[in-house]
């Protein structure tokens, strides 16, 4: 195949249909929940019928970008406090705080056993005198209204009300801005290919917030496969995904950070076998793809930008293969309410050595009619990324491209048709991976996910698996 019909084809399937990992896709929830606020958070009409003040563009905290559930703002581990709410009220069968009242008619247990579900699990937030425990404004906040909640046993301690952290009270009974908190993620993958069960993945994380506009974060994963070349020493089972101190808290939800971390680049799949991740560099399974480095964004509602300068080698520190030069990435867009437009590039200098130099840059796209129509609960992403790998004098392209079509039919019950597509190398055979899947969360930080998958290569070996997981998180 010639090299303008392989990007043709890559193209063509990307925008024809809609593909994507078997791992949970963290940009669906962000495309999906701007159907309503009360997703993210407790309903503003709950105690106030005015509802709450729209304070002004640089002051307000909602967002459809990943900084809004991530204490990470490139997205993925510590979830932040309207992360761990919308997990809790939207994402699952048993809901243990408030669930959105554009929900309320799509729910697979009834009103009454789930209420009482809720009250096994979960207790109410804390009341102040008048019975308040929604601030309505930044002057109710400074008054105390919504202060001390009781948060979880996963965080602990609180500062003082700041104007652009997050706020108690409006998290139902959680803690909104805990001087420290930790938070994992635990996968368990069966694959009928290999008639195998293996842990898929395995992440830790801590984050420090001593004082407000600083953060320290930490993630330890597990190393997927043992890729060091040193002979005579194994590379640790663990290595830190994500350790870096962090600015952030500021108008317009902008921040900066420093350290070890991996750069904003495309639609943030945690799964470590989806192309457009794997193919540039991107890989949640090893060391090798993490870099030490600057990067700077900010993403008010509802425009995002974030720009990354780094060192490609963190073996001294996290261990796996030597690597050598520097590179940069950007990644920017508009994330809105019903749909989302983004762009990516990245760049890598090696000199020619190594895995060599790379250039890639690439698009994101998402739809979500169910914001426009209730009854209509369905949710699309899609990205094309493009590439080239330079050898000294040797140049030769490549290209991957993902989309996902998801089928809301509960709270917490959902199906997805998925197609990945990828020319790991012009020239090469374009290979394309259809699956049809779906999962179910019957009770916050529990999923468990089927896929049926059918890998069409020409001149490779094809045919059908199966690849169920359980993912378990806090």
């Amino acid at each position: 195949m010639s090299p303008r019909r392989a990007l043709a084809a890559v193209a063509l399937v990307a925008t024809g249909f809609a593909f994507s990992p078997p791992a949970d896709a963290l940009p669906l929830y962000a495309q999906r929940s701007g159907r309503t606020c009360g997703n993210c958070h407790v309903s503003p009409t709950w105690e106030d019928e005015a509802g709450w003040d729209n304070p002004d563009l640089p002051w307000r905290k909602c967002t459809m970008s990943c900084v809004g559930c991530h204490v990470d703002p490139a997205g993925g581990g510590l979830r932040t406090v309207s992360g761990r709410y919308y997990g809790q009220s939207t994402l699952s069968v048993v809901h243990t705080q408030e669930r959105s009242y554009s929900d309320l008619g799509r729910e697979l247990i009834g009103q009454t056993a789930l209420y009482r579900l809720q009250r096994l699990v979960n207790k109410g937030p804390t009341k102040n005198a008048d019975g308040r425990f929604i601030p309505s404004s930044w002057e109710e906040v400074q008054e105390g209204i919504g202060h001390g909640q009781r948060g979880g046993w996963s965080s602990g301690g609180r500062l003082a009300a700041q104007r652009m952290a997050w706020w108690d009270g409006r998290y139902g009974n959680l803690n909104a801005d805990p001087v420290f908190q930790i938070g994992g993620d635990l996968r368990g993958a069966y694959w009928s290919g290999s008639g195998t069960a293996f842990p898929m993945q395995a992440e830790i994380s801590a984050g420090f917030h001593p004082a407000h506009h600083v953060t320290a974060v930490v993630s330890a994963a597990a190393r997927g496969q043992t890729t060091g070349q040193f002979a005579t020493e194994p590379d640790a089972p663990l290595y830190p995904r994500r350790a870096f101190l962090m600015t952030h808290e500021w108008p317009m939800m902008a921040w900066a950070k420093a350290g070890i971390f991996q750069p904003s680049f495309g639609n943030y799949a945690d799964d470590h076998t989806s192309p457009v991740r794997s193919l540039f560099e991107l890989s949640t399974s090893s060391s090798d793809d993490t870099v030490a480095g600057v990067e700077v964004g900010m993403a008010p509602n509802y425009p995002f930008v974030a720009a990354s300068v780094f060192q490609n080698d963190t073996s001294p520190i996290a261990g796996g293969q030597r690597d050598t030069g520097w590179g940069s990435a950007v990644h920017g867009g508009w994330r809105d309410l019903g749909w989302s437009v983004t762009g990516h590039g990245q760049l890598r200098q090696r000199g020619g050595e190594g895995r060599g130099d790379l250039l890639a840059g690439g698009v994101g796209v998402g739809f979500n009619p169910m914001y426009y129509v209730p009854q209509l609960p369905l949710t699309w992403l899609g990205e094309l990324t493009l590439g080239q790998r330079t050898f000294g004098t040797e140049r030769t392209g490549l290209g991957a491209a993902q989309s996902e079509l998801a089928l809301l039919l509960w709270n917490g019950v959902q199906v997805q048709v998925h197609h990945d597509v990828v020319v790991a190398e012009l020239g090469s055979p374009v290979q394309v991976r259809h699956q049809l899947g779906g999962e179910i969360s019957p009770l916050p930080g529990l999923t468990f996910e089927a896929a049926v998958r059918a890998l069409q290569s020409p001149g490779a070996d094809t045919g059908v698996d199966v690849f169920l997981t359980n993912h378990l998180w806090f």
